[in-house]
């Protein structure tokens, strides 16, 4: 099988792993219960490599070492839910602003309501973020440096 189909999905959930989710991370594990973005100990991980968002940057200018590190059979499987998760992190995101907005607007009279949907999208956000990073582990083949 040819894994060209799936490297599109794979390199923009990598390139939003390491830009736009680390961007937030911090921000939202403020808001949020759960605090870590934990990898994936479900499958053997080369735990000497990490991919660094510059090794990734180096791969993605090489797309015959990229697809040479990329596990096609786990690209397959995963790549629907791969761009899932990209989505609703995005709409998790948009989400916590406009309540972050609105929470701004009110400051002390903030609906009890608005503050739990503030915390609810900031868990999404964490819970939605390690299980994209864990499914990018497992098609790598390796631990996604901490974003």
């Amino acid at each position: 099988m040819e894994i060209t189909p799936f490297i599109p999905v794979i390199t923009e959930a990598t390139k939003f792993m390491f830009d736009e989710v680390g961007k937030w991370i911090d921000d939202v594990r403020q808001r949020s219960k759960k605090t870590t973005i934990e990898s994936t100990d479900n499958v053997v991980i080369n735990q000497a490599s990490r991919l660094t968002k510059q090794d990734f940057i180096t791969l993605e200018a090489n797309p015959n070492e990229l697809q040479s590190l990329i596990n096609i059979r786990l690209a397959e499987t995963n790549a629907y839910e791969i761009r899932g998760l990209i989505k609703q992190i995005q709409t998790h995101r948009r989400n916590l602003v406009d309540l972050e907005t609105a929470e701004a607007k009110y400051g002390a009279l903030t609906p009890v309501g608005v503050k739990r949907d503030i915390e609810d999208e900031a868990d999404a956000i964490v819970e939605k973020s390690a299980r994209l990073k864990s499914l990018l582990e497992l098609v790598y083949g390796r631990r996604i440096e901490n974003v």
